[in-house]
């Protein structure tokens, strides 16, 4: 049985407020919010008291975009497995992530589903969920039926590409239309890699030459509008279908742009970015290790960072998001030289939370109660997690992300738990580290340690239909 906590004297982040209250939590959910500690009647049994006094009590983070133990060839996995990947993000503030299925094309969702559930099952210390990808439309047997049964088991979006044709997982105009209609009728959630696969691949044979290097190769075959070309075509269909659309890890300003001018035509355009495309900037990839910060799409322009900020505060996009996908560095340099094989992604499970309180708001791009929303009510509820998580209110589970404001760190990747020998913000003074980190009412990390249970206690989370 869960032990009764009382969080004490803290500035608790509501969803439109910031105000000095306590928080009783009885059996892993939030009992009451209250305003004098002496309100609470009657005294609850084996209550234990959290002094917060000083300290900002957010939500707990929901990670809406990770890649844990993802497979390989020849059966390499990256450097995060579910156990390392979930305790930096535990340490981190993340109280819940949604990773991916791995399934090759034609196979059947649900049984690649129950795959990664077997995988991840005693291993994560967050609550979980998964996306279902759908690396090829037409070779699924009946996928509208397979979708249904899908969101029967509590995995209601699905993840597709419009890049990655050598893989076997690009997906063309009809199949992006016919998911789209399927998506509408049964209330599913398409995710979308937006990347003109075709453009990319004619840009890849052309600078894939002597006279540039192999990470120069990468960027210059995916220039901005590789990306915001895919954004407006897949909009297309998604307002012909009449189906929402979620874009993941968007790069380009300019993308932002285009789903804020059709958002006023069409409301159901969702879009995500990372802290990689809003802190870093081009010209890392240049440098001596520019290797190791590769990633699909690349990091931008300091100008991309600063519209996809502005996009951000004014809610054109709703949701930032780590991509977390770690590689060693010796995984990373063993294909340095080869564009074709580059380990794409960065590490960023344990440093989010940091990162977005230190660049956003503390640098006044965003509002705390912004940081709030982008990073637990917006994706808890697009995400079908919401009222259960993202949210600190009476019934909803008491997970949460406590930060001294005053407070700051020099990153480290030594001090991070992941399974990982560098840190994209590495040296970085950061502020918003967490002071304590509570999944379901039971202190799980303190100061960045696992401190209990020391035993992965996540759950898989079965979502509802997107809000």
């Amino acid at each position: 049985m869960s032990q009764n906590l009382l969080i004490k004297g803290g500035k608790i982040v509501l969803e439109n407020s910031i105000q000095s209250a306590d928080i009783l939590i009885k059996n892993g959910r939030i009992a009451d919010i209250i305003k004098k500690t002496d309100a609470i009647k009657p005294n609850p049994k084996n209550l234990k008291i959290l002094n917060a006094k000083g300290l900002i009590v957010l939500p707990g983070i929901i990670d809406p975009h990770v890649h844990y133990n993802l497979h390989l060839e020849k059966g390499q996995t990256t450097g995060d497995d579910f156990l390392s990947g979930s305790a930096a993000a535990i340490t981190g503030g993340v109280t819940t992530v949604i990773d991916y299925t791995g399934q090759k094309p034609g196979h059947n969702l649900k049984k690649g589903l129950f795959n990664r559930l077997k995988e991840a099952k005693n291993k994560m210390y967050t609550d979980y969920s998964f996306h279902s990808i759908i690396p090829s439309w037409k070779k699924l047997k009946n996928p509208e039926a397979q979708m249904k049964e899908l969101i029967k088991s509590g995995a209601p979006s699905f993840k597709m590409f419009m890049a990655y044709e050598s893989r076997g997982l690009m997906s063309d105009d009809t199949d992006l239309l016919n998911a789209f209609i399927a998506a509408k009728k049964e209330k599913a959630l398409i995710c979308l890699h937006a990347e003109s696969g075709k453009a990319i691949d004619l840009l890849a044979a052309k600078y894939n030459n002597k006279k540039h290097s192999a990470i120069a190769a990468h960027y210059l075959s995916r220039p901005d509008y590789t990306e915001w070309e895919a954004v407006q075509t897949a909009i297309v269909w998604a307002k012909t279908a009449k189906a929402p659309v979620y874009f993941v890890h968007l790069s380009s300003g300019h993308s932002a742009q285009i789903i804020k001018k059709e958002s006023k035509e069409f409301r159901y355009i969702l879009g995500e970015t990372c802290p990689q495309y809003l802190i870093l900037e081009h010209k890392t990839l240049d440098d001596r290790n520019g290797y190791l910060f590769t990633s699909c799409p690349p990091i931008r322009t300091k100008k991309d960072s600063e519209i996809l900020w502005k996009n951000l505060k004014n809610g054109t996009l709703q949701v930032i998001a780590t991509d977390n996908c770690t590689f060693s560095k010796t995984q990373k340099k063993l294909y340095s030289k080869d564009r074709t094989k580059m380990r794409m992604g960065l590490p960023g499970s344990a440093t989010l939370l940091p990162l977005i309180y230190t660049h956003g708001v503390k640098r006044g791009k965003i509002t705390l109660i912004q940081l709030s929303k982008l990073m637990s009510l917006n994706p808890a509820k697009i995400m079908g997690l919401y009222p259960r998580k993202g949210i600190i209110k009476k019934g909803a589970d008491a997970d949460f992300a406590i930060i001294d404001p005053k407070k700051v760190k020099k990153t480290d990747f030594k001090n991070l738990k992941h399974n990982c020998d560098w840190s994209p913000y590495q040296g970085m003074k950061l502020y918003g580290f967490p002071k304590y980190t509570i999944l379901r009412g039971i202190i799980a990390a303190k100061d960045g340690e696992l401190i209990s249970p020391l035993k992965p206690s996540g759950k898989f989370i079965k979502r509802k239909i997107s809000a």
